[in-house]
């Protein structure tokens, strides 16, 4: 037998025979709640299975009352195929309509429809329905598909219903195991001896017995016991299988239907992701720029606000880029190509509240702004973008903060094979750059990085017209002059470039435009090395450099140029903008932390104090400066040793 199953659907009005077509195929009930019982309608998703000549079908059966519209659509949001049940006296009715609408809007593209209980009306009658469905079905993707009488008392009808079946699975594509694993739980219970049980539908990645798992959005740790693909022990899920997981660590309590599991750190939930919309044709007025609405994502049902991107309304029937801003604390476990569908909250005549859907084109996106015209260039960009320049308007949309491999892998969704790929080869298309590698990398997209080479240069151009006398600009100055989100890797790399090109030089840490800058010397002038003695004998305690005029009797600007120098010389070094010591009492600090660091995990603020021999006044500025070069990092009211 295959080793995937083919996820197919029932689809249609309330009463129409959906149930009873699963057990006259399978033989399973799928009707499990009492309530179902009693009432003689589905409530809830029911699950079954059918081998046919060696191709298993894992059989969904979803409500079609209105009022389970939620669990159609999580039952749905899965499907390879779909049998829309319309029983034979009484034809099309509203949900056979809205059903068929979902299903389309979440991707579906085979199917097949069953005449129902046929038994119950004459030949001629069965041809007129027929021909009304025919007419009905046409401009949606089952406008070809073959129609099928069925009696489940008579057996009528269920022979070809197989055949058709077996037909449609030569056109389906195999779903393929890359990405990153998500199930969206639709159903949680206990079995004594076990444990925790959830199931779903896998509907990307892979997972294996032992793999450890979150529960998302909330984060909760789980760990996979057990699998079954229909009632049938395995040790790998993947995607498209309907599974049963047996998860260690999590209780039944801690889990809600909508949540997903995942692997950790493989994707960071969203409370804004931008749409692909479509407004059914069925609607009856324009939709609004801003409408609340009801949002179907897998098994998750969430309010939200919709809102076109560029335009006032929407008509029936018309497309548009649009935005769904979640209103609960929870976000959406989404990524890009998933499928939404999107509810009113008014039931309209013969059809439901489903008022459209959608792709996703991002997720974790900024809220768009009508006055934001390239922001919303780029989404529409992204919308009509294949996978790789889909990569590169991502990366180009974190503008100077550019996106690091594990933050693009958590945004797309992709393996890590395709999206390597697909960065390799925008890199060598200089579509894009790269500082660093592996996990470690940083992207930035080639207009950007543009923008920051002239910006720098001009920085630095300035600089030489401001302070001509000077060799040229401190890199540190640069950098403050540069945006503060941008990584330190791509400001190496960017000026790498620009040295490579001649368009900087850089001296120690200073840089300078081609032939700019004050000659060089390392010659001290009396003031400055006055200044040197001074601040050597000062050691950790050393006079604001505001108080050097009135120690050395020279001219602020005259000393803060001779300072300047002695910076330059990286003969003072600057702990703060008015503390300044004398690179060996930095060095001598810098050892007796290593020395302390030999024997103890963590330094307390009193450990620092006696390592300095001075007040607070100094220790603090001192210890915040080894901060930041790296050397050591605060952890609540203690400093430890930095790892890397």
């Amino acid at each position: 037998m295959q080793n995937y199953p083919i996820i197919l659907g029932t689809a249609g009005h309330i009463d129409h025979g959906k149930t009873s077509l699963v057990k006259a195929l399978t033989g399973i009930d799928t009707d499990r709640l009492k309530e179902e019982k009693e009432r003689g309608i589905t409530t809830e998703l029911g699950f079954a299975h059918l081998d046919l000549n060696g191709r298993r079908f894992g059989l969904v059966d979803v409500p079609g009352h209105e009022r389970f519209i939620k669990a159609m659509v999580a039952g749905a949001g899965g499907l390879d195929l779909v049998c829309l049940v319309i029983a034979a006296d009484e034809g099309i009715m509203p949900q056979t309509r809205e059903h068929l609408d979902i299903c389309e809007l979440l991707g579906v593209r085979l199917g097949t429809i069953v005449l129902s209980k046929a038994d119950l009306v004459d030949e001629e009658w069965l041809q007129l329905v027929a021909s009304d469905i025919k007419e009905e079905l046409v401009g949606s993707f089952l406008e070809d598909a073959e129609i099928i009488p069925v009696s489940v008392k008579t057996g009528q009808g269920l022979d070809d219903l197989r055949n058709t079946l077996m037909k449609l699975t030569d056109g389906l594509q195999t779903r393929t195991p890359d990405g990153r694993f998500r199930l969206p739980v639709d159903r949680i219970f206990s079995v004594k001896g076990f444990g925790t049980v959830v199931t779903g539908t896998v509907i990307s990645g892979n997972a294996a017995v032992g793999d450890e798992l979150i529960c998302a959005p909330g984060g909760r740790p789980a760990k996979i016991r057990g699998l079954q693909i229909h009632g049938e022990e395995a040790t790998k899920a993947r995607a498209g299988m309907r599974c049963a997981m047996n998860v260690a660590g999590i209780g039944v309590d801690e889990i809600a239907r909508g949540d997903v599991f995942v692997h950790e750190g493989s994707i960071t939930p969203s409370h804004i992701i931008d749409i692909n919309f479509r407004y059914l044709k069925s609607c009856k007025s324009p939709l609004k720029k801003r409408s609340r609405v009801l949002l179907h994502h897998g098994t998750t049902q969430r309010m939200a606000m919709l809102v076109m991107v560029d335009r006032e309304e929407l008509l029936p029937g018309e497309e548009a880029i649009a935005q769904l801003r979640l209103d609960s604390t929870e976000p959406l476990v989404a990524l890009p190509g998933d499928k939404v569908i999107v509810r009113g909250f008014v039931v309209q005549k013969h059809y439901g509240t489903t008022i459209g859907g959608g792709e996703v084109i991002r997720v974790q996106a900024p809220k768009t702004r009508g006055s934001a015209i390239e922001a919303n260039e780029l989404l529409t960009q992204m919308a009509h973008a294949d996978q790789i320049e889909k990569m590169a308007l991502e990366i180009k949309s974190a503008k100077a903060a550019g996106r690091d491999a594990s933050e693009l892998a958590q945004r797309t969704g992709l393996s890590p094979q395709i999206m390597g790929s697909s960065l390799q080869r925008l890199v060598e298309t200089e579509t894009i750059v790269r500082a660093g590698k592996g996990k470690l990398a940083v992207f930035m997209h080639g207009e950007q990085m543009a923008r920051l080479e002239k910006q720098a240069t001009d920085a630095v151009g300035v600089f030489h017209e401001s302070f001509p006398e000077k060799r040229g600009m401190p890199k540190a100055e640069l950098v403050s002059k540069m945006p503060s989100v941008l990584p330190a890797k791509l400001f190496d790399l960017l000026l790498a470039t620009l040295v490579g090109r001649k368009a900087l030089e850089v001296d120690q840490d200073v840089l300078r435009r081609p032939g700019k800058g004050a000659a060089d010397t390392s010659e001290l002038s009396d003031l400055e090395a006055v200044i040197e003695g001074l601040y050597a004998s000062w050691g950790n305690t050393p006079e604001r450099t505001k108080n050097l005029p009135e120690v050395t009797g020279a001219p602020l600007k005259v000393v803060k140029t001779a300072c300047h120098h002695l910076l330059t010389l990286k003969t003072l070094i600057k702990v703060s903008d008015d503390l300044y010591l004398h690179v060996d009492a930095i060095t001598a600090l810098k050892a007796g932390l290593l020395r302390h660091f030999e024997g103890e995990s963590e330094m307390t603020p009193g450990q620092w104090k006696e390592i300095v021999g001075a007040s607070r006044k100094f220790t603090i500025p001192l210890a915040e400066y080894f901060d930041r070069e790296r050397i050591t990092i605060r952890v609540e009211n203690v400093r430890k040793l930095r790892s890397v």
